[in-house]
């Protein structure tokens, strides 16, 4: 059903969001934070399930290998007709109203060569003949963590292309003139339409039941004259959880108020699911294993972002990732957020984004908010807010220590979640927390943000290049005690952001009266 949707592509939107990508953390860089696609961005907009077998399941029974069999045999005989081709609407004219006993398969098999995997501009992938025979038997096959890895890899594409172009003379030889893409990438601009309020087209309205993706059908993209600048000073028009507002039709779970769920009771199918999406875990796809990290986008399932700790890899084979996907939760009590609760970043982490990725830019203001009010660390280990970046509701909730949902990884120091244990640090991050949580996490991993301008054939491209490095002088340096933020300037700095803001917005509604009544004049002109 989502797959029907016909999205308008807005190449300008893509270009300019695929810039701020970053391969090595898979996640977009922008002035305000790191933000990714998530699973749940895969699961709620697509509709692809998170849990099932994996899209590598073999046939295991002789009559599954024989549909194989007979459907490789049905696309060979296309090769040798006058198309010399397997393109999908030959292939669909073969098997419908035909009483072919395979149709099922053959329609399924169409659909994921064309919307879930695209391949080779309409031509039917003999790969996926497996997934579309377990699928049409109800077998169920996790596609979302494999279309994931697919993104993953295509933006890492994209973004490599574009930085690559400085090294061509434009027009000359060897000048890529287009990148091809084998993943359902208008996820991606739906995800930006989504989440930036100020790039967002208007929506269509769906009655209830429908998927969500049916608001953006056919709907015309916002024009906007630099994408950049409108992604760069996005900080309060970026939602980090859009689809709490359609908690009844996302088919994960967001409870009203905050739980805590003792995993000794049984988890139903939107609970894991929501689970198995704050894991940091390896992404299993037909060409490529991607790591995906949603510890570093916190905020995106309403928890609070802290430093983003090292996460070692587990994909050297296809088999060794999906045991990582997949690995048996081992926390005893597992901590789900109110769906009207919004995170926030934690002292140590605005004070460590600052000084590695914005030492160089003027958006001080956007991250180190001012000084929060102490309230009892009992209940409030890493305070958070709500309601204030367009999130459904507006009563506060509280958050607590949970045992680690991110990364149960063996043999290594576990990426924890961004909520912060009452023993370590209190709501302020008073210095003496800080250096005790500094000195029981053992070697840290730091790094840095070095950004590289290339000269394109459209202008300059921001390439950013992280660097991870790890050494005993950066552990010493964490070991410090870390200054307390001069409130008073941060006040002043936000206050005259905010001023800035309000004449902008004024500004802005000006032109577009003067732009209402220039065209009433020009149509009152044109009239008879």
């Amino acid at each position: 059903m989502t797959t029907k949707c016909r999205i308008k592509k807005d190449q300008n939107l893509l270009f300019g969001v695929v810039e701020k990508w970053c391969c090595e953390t898979n996640t977009f860089v922008f002035p305000f934070g790191e933000a990714t696609i998530t699973l749940e961005d895969v699961m709620v907009l697509g509709g692809y399930p998170i849990l099932g077998h994996p899209v590598f399941a073999p046939l295991e029974d002789q009559e599954m290998k024989e549909v194989e069999k007979e459907l490789i045999l049905a696309r060979q005989q296309l090769y040798k007709s006058k198309q010399a081709k397997a393109r999908t609407t030959i292939w669909m004219d073969v098997f419908i109203d035909k009483g072919n006993e395979l149709e099922h398969e053959a329609f399924v098999a169409t659909w994921l060569s064309i919307f879930v995997f695209p391949y080779k501009s309409y031509v039917v992938n003999s790969s996926l003949f497996p997934i579309a025979i377990h699928l049409a038997r109800g077998n169920p096959i996790a596609l979302a963590p494999a279309i994931l890895a697919s993104i993953y890899k295509d933006l890492c594409l994209f973004k490599k292309t574009s930085v690559g172009l400085s090294k061509y003379p434009v027009g000359g030889e060897g000048f890529p003139m287009d990148v091809t893409l084998r993943s359902p990438f208008y996820l991606v601009q739906i995800w930006v339409w989504e989440r930036f309020k100020n790039l967002q087209p208007q929506p269509m309205l769906i009655e209830h039941g429908e998927p969500l993706m049916l608001k953006w059908h056919k709907v015309d993209d916002w024009k906007v004259d630099n994408v950049r600048l409108a992604l760069d000073s996005a900080m309060d028009d970026f939602l980090w959880r859009p689809y709490v507002r359609y908690a009844d039709k996302c088919g994960l779970f967001y409870p009203n108020d905050e739980i805590l769920v003792s995993f000794m009771n049984h988890l139903d199918k939107k609970m894991l699911s929501f689970v198995t999406c704050l894991r940091v875990s390896e992404l299993v796809g037909f060409d490529s294993i991607e790591h995906y990290l949603p510890h570093r986008v916190a905020m995106q399932f309403g928890m609070d972002q802290d430093v983003p700790s090292y996460v070692p890899r587990f994909n050297e084979t296809k088999s060794i990732a999906w045991e990582n996907y997949c690995r048996p939760i081992s926390d005893k009590k597992l901590y789900f957020p109110s769906r009207l609760f919004e995170g926030d970043v934690t002292a140590r982490h605005a004070k460590w984004w600052k000084e590695s990725v914005l030492d160089r830019t003027n958006f001080v203001m956007k991250i180190v908010g001012t000084k929060r009010k102490v309230s009892s660390k009992k209940h409030r280990p890493c305070a958070g807010k709500s309601n204030k970046r367009g999130n459904d509701g507006g009563s506060k909730s509280k958050t607590r220590k949970v045992d680690d949902l991110h990364a149960d990884v063996p043999n290594e120091n576990s990426v924890r979640n961004c909520l912060i244990s009452d023993e370590n640090i209190d709501v302020n991050g008073s210095k003496e927390a800080r250096v005790k949580l500094s000195e029981t996490q053992g070697e840290n991993r730091r790094y840095a943000l070095r950004s590289k301008v290339s000269l394109s054939n459209k202008g300059f491209v921001v390439q950013h290049d992280l660097q991870f490095h790890s050494d005993n002088a950066a552990h010493a340096k964490a070991k410090r005690p870390v200054e307390d933020t001069d409130d008073d300037v941060l006040v002043f700095l936000k206050d005259k952001y905010l001023k800035n803001q309000e004449v902008l917005t004024r500004l802005a509604k000006q032109q577009d009266e003067i732009l209402r009544l220039m065209a009433l004049r020009e149509k009152s002109r044109a009239a008879p």
